[in-house]
């Protein structure tokens, strides 16, 4: 499940926020959750696990962006690292953002989405990516 809330007033909202809610039952590998509707640059992302994966294995995520055509799991990557679905419970991740500034560039039209490695087991939390309008 995802949603989307847009802050600020007048004709320019000031921030979008994307977020996606996982669950380990019938959680997809590679998920888009959001799709621009202008320009926007990435501010932050974060990951909060309510429950941690339990696969013997690394259980983990990455945000990546993808123009249409494109599935997520060959998109860019807006992060270095990746998120640890097998961290500590009721905990926040600040995943640290991409150097590359053209990385955090979203295009309108252009997707968001979570691309799991390994088997999510047990997992269930949130991630938001904090958006804010371009030009």
């Amino acid at each position: 499940m995802s949603s989307v809330a847009y802050g600020g007033g007048g004709d320019n909202p000031g921030y979008c926020v994307a977020q996606y809610f996982f669950d380990a039952v019938g959680l997809a590998v590679d998920t888009p959750f959001f799709v621009a509707d202008r320009t926007y640059v990435v501010a932050s992302i974060r990951l909060r696990l309510e429950v941690a994966g339990t696969d013997a294995g690394a259980v983990t995520c990455q945000i990546r962006k993808a123009p249409s055509g494109t599935a997520i799991a060959s998109g860019t990557l807006l992060h270095s690292g990746t998120g640890n679905l097998k961290g500590t419970a009721a905990t926040n991740q600040t995943l640290t953002l991409s150097t590359v500034a053209s990385d955090l560039n979203i295009p309108s039209n252009t997707c968001i989405g979570f691309d799991l490695t390994g088997v999510s087991t047990a997992a269930i939390g949130c991630i938001t990516v904090l958006l804010i309008p371009k030009g």
